[in-house]
């Protein structure tokens, strides 16, 4: 029961503040805005939108974008997309959760004399 609750601390870190919820938000967002436009354009050319997403999680998205890129290769395109959202969306959170562990720590730092 332990572990739940470690995890259930570390993890919490992602929405009890509103700059990690924040970051989810803006996330979320260009994330539904991609799948949007891969899924509902009619452009002929190659969209930008999936860039906008990776930007937002940088610096741990380049993983992604290696896994995703290696990917590519084996799998057809109609499975990447997916696999591309949900990797970014997990980066997301690790993201936000970093952000929420740092405010915690900054907040415990300026609180000791």
């Amino acid at each position: 029961m332990r572990d739940r609750s470690a995890w259930r601390r570390i993890l919490s870190a992602a929405t009890d503040n509103w700059l990690s919820r924040g970051y989810l938000a803006v996330c979320a967002a260009l994330l539904i805005w991609t799948v949007g436009d891969a899924l509902f354009a009619n452009d002929e050319g190659p969209s930008f939108a999936g860039v906008w997403p990776i930007f937002a999680t940088l610096p741990t998205s380049l993983l992604v974008v290696l896994l995703v890129g290696g990917l590519g290769f084996l799998l057809p395109s109609a499975v990447t997309l997916p696999i591309f959202v949900i990797l970014l969306a997990a980066v997301a959170l690790i993201n936000a959760t970093l952000l929420g562990l740092l405010l915690r720590w900054a907040r415990k730092s300026r609180s000791r004399p």
